[in-house]
């Protein structure tokens, strides 16, 4: 039995509690396994060094909340099929665009929000 608890001030609270029998199809470990592709996907992961990942957050942090700016274009090592923001214009709204299935670079047109 897996339980997720929410922890604070020393209080808890059982957000959610599921139970997994082998063998009981469809929501069988297995089933569940192979339907997500865990072990294709822990395999497509990337690998970046520390300092990458130090150098994302500080960009992250300066964009958190901010207005007028346009991101990389570059989605090559985002899935086909994944959206991903392009802008956010002086009214804070949102521009995202969709990863086509072949291409490495990402130049399709792009879907707004707000």
């Amino acid at each position: 039995m897996y339980t997720a608890s929410l922890y604070a001030a020393g209080l808890t609270a059982t957000m959610f509690s599921l139970r997994f029998h082998e063998g009981q199809h469809p929501f069988s470990l297995s089933n569940i396994t192979s339907v997500m592709n865990v072990a294709g996907k822990l395999k497509s992961r990337h690998e970046f060094p520390p300092e990458k990942f130090v150098e994302t957050m500080k960009l992250m942090e300066h964009r958190y909340g901010a207005k007028d700016f346009v991101t990389s274009k570059d989605c090559s090592l985002l899935s086909p099929g994944t959206y991903y923001l392009t802008e956010v214009d002086s009214m804070y709204r949102r521009f995202y665009a969709k990863k086509d299935g072949d291409f490495a670079a990402c130049d399709n047109g792009s879907v707004a929000n707000g």
